[in-house]
Order: C-alpha cells, then structure tokens, then sequence
C-alpha cells in the first residue's frame, strides 16, 4: 500500500471510529448534498438493470440511493480501500446481487460492468493528483460497457484548503476527450465541484 492510501486509510477509519454511519465519515457536509453528488453521477443515465461499480463506496450509501431509483432492479459491487469502511458497508448493506472489495481502487481485480461511478475518491492531494485521476478515469472508462461517472473539486472556488486537490474542469474534460468522443461536464449544480461523464456511444443509443 502506498504511503497516500495508507493516509487516507488512517483518515477515514478515525473519522469511523468519531461518527460511525454518518456522512461526516466520508466527508460530505450533509445528507443532501451527499444525494446530490449520486444525482448527478447518474444523470440521463439507464441506471435500471444494470451492473454498477462504486469505486470508493465508502459506507455504502449509494445501495439505499439504487434501492430507491431503480426499485431493486440492479447488481453492485463497492470497492473501498478503507478496511473499517467496507467492514461496516459489508455488514449493512451485503446481500444477492450486493457484492464489496476491499482495495485500492486504481489496482484491485475488478469485473466488467454496465456504470462505473466514483464520489469524491480523488478529493485528497496525493503526490501527482493528476495522474492519479487519469489512470483511474481511464481504468473506469475501460471497466464499464455503458458509462463511467466521477466526480471531482473544482478549481473555481472561492478558497482551496491543503488537504485537498482542486481540479481545473477543462484539463478533465480534454483528457476524457481523448479516450471517447462522448463526454459531457456537468458544473451546473450548487457545489464546488463538477462531474465528468464518459460514455461509450451516443446518449439516444443508451436507452
């Protein structure tokens, strides 16, 4: 394990330990604006029967979110490089179809899926954020038959705090043009990020 991963390790298994099941855990300010995030990770997608990835599931909350879109009618997998994370994700939220990994999400063994998706994964500054986030949006791009959606701090902010790595939506953007003609941006929501969708065809082809 990286001396990043074991950072970020160390980070969210005390903020278990002081929360527990809560979104301050995973870093979020609220519960909203955490529903938020998987809305527009999943926009205009055809979410129902599909095989989804959540790379950097956290706690798991994204299954009660399919549960409620979809009526049940999808397969998970979670990945998360937190043990104490994907321990409690496991015991909550494990069933058919429900599946969770422990590992790091750029190098764990991972199936083929329908959507992959990531919230927040790729918040903390690492030694090269850059190329971190681009070997795993090109990891996703290549995991999912249908689309990948990742979410990430934007550099139009009004602060940046250390700890964090703030990302120029641009640069995002032509690098996933380079691996698919379809890619759309999303920096139109209430918070101080944007989304990046990659697709494998045209949205009309999807549905």
């Amino acid at each position: 394990m990286t001396g990043d991963n074991n950072r970020i390790v160390e980070l969210y298994d005390n903020r278990f330990d002081e929360f527990g099941h809560d979104v301050r855990t995973v870093g979020w300010g609220s519960k909203a604006d955490q529903i938020l995030r998987f809305d527009m990770l999943f926009r205009d997608l055809p979410v129902k029967g599909c095989k989804i990835l959540d790379m950097g599931c956290g706690l798991g909350d994204m299954v009660p979110y399919l549960d409620r879109i979809t009526g049940g009618d999808y397969d998970y997998v979670g990945v998360d490089v937190a043990p104490k994370l994907i321990g409690f994700a496991e015991q909550k939220f494990a069933a058919k179809h429900r599946r969770f990994i422990l590992g790091d999400i750029a190098a764990v063994d991972l199936e083929q899926c329908d959507i992959a998706v990531l919230s927040g994964a790729l918040s903390f500054r690492t030694d090269d954020n850059i190329t971190m986030a681009q070997s795993v949006i090109k990891r996703m791009h290549g995991l999912a038959k249908i689309a990948s959606s990742l979410n990430f701090l934007s550099s139009y902010v009004d602060y940046q705090t250390d700890k964090n790595f703030h990302y120029q939506p641009e640069e995002m953007f032509g690098f996933a043009k380079r691996l698919t003609r379809w890619v759309n941006l999303y920096h139109d929501y209430p918070l101080w990020e944007f989304t990046l969708q990659l697709r494998h065809q045209p949205r009309e082809e999807n549905n």
